[in-house]
């Protein structure tokens, strides 16, 4: 084969090998993201003029969410609260009913929306070419090889969820802390895994820090 006929089998490969790499490439992608920290918009909020070294005792509001959605359920919400009160904890402040010095507030929204995701588009296509031979030119097909002419759209479903937990002082009634965490969620089997490392990404700025080294849970 002369060495127009080697580059031009070279460049056939690539256009054969192309679509598989794109795959390749969209499924480590996927997987890459799956696995990611859901919760990553974080976010807080304080009344600086509360006191919180007067603070040694909370109690959790009476949960009034009624959702039962694989994005935001009676599950989801509890271990969500324990999770809190397990680091309050290690903050020094424990639970009281009676007389707490704060009252807890978790509120957890999920709102189903709609993306438009690309993806390539690959159809068999028969792309001829040539290469020179001496004293003629020899015709050569592309034997349908699949490759991409550009890119098709579809519709994806995924669920903006929020967790928020509010912070008020029994005594005034005033809202004097508040954190969020934030994420778009496609998959609800990756969420038991992510709620307590969110917990303790929204606790990070809280005014009453652990007593003891509080490391980040894992996934």
């Amino acid at each position: 084969m002369t060495n127009s006929g080697v580059l031009v089998y070279a460049n056939a490969e690539r256009h054969r090998m192309r679509p598989n790499l794109q795959v390749c490439v969209l499924l480590g992608l996927t997987v890459l993201f799956s696995g990611c920290n859901l919760y990553t918009d974080i976010s807080t909020d304080r009344d600086r003029t509360a006191d919180f070294s007067s603070y040694h005792t909370f109690a959790w509001l009476p949960d009034r969410d009624t959702s039962t959605t694989p994005y935001n359920n009676l599950v989801i919400r509890n271990n969500t609260m324990n999770y809190f009160s397990h680091c309050m904890g290690e903050r020094g402040l424990r639970a009281e009913v009676d007389t707490p010095d704060v009252l807890l507030e978790l509120v957890v929204t999920s709102i189903k929306k709609e993306t438009t995701v690309l993806s390539p588009a690959y159809y068999p296509s028969y792309n001829p070419y040539y290469y020179p031979f001496p004293n003629a030119y020899y015709y050569r097909g592309h034997y349908g090889y699949p490759y991409s002419s550009g890119y098709s759209t579809r519709q994806a479903e995924y669920h903006e969820s929020t967790i928020t937990l509010n912070v008020i002082d029994r005594r005034t009634n005033k809202l004097v802390w508040s954190g969020r965490a934030a994420g778009d969620l496609y998959d609800p089997s990756f969420i038991a895994s992510n709620l307590h490392p969110a917990v303790f990404d929204i606790l990070r700025e809280f005014p009453i820090a652990p007593i003891r080294e509080h490391k980040r849970p894992k996934k």
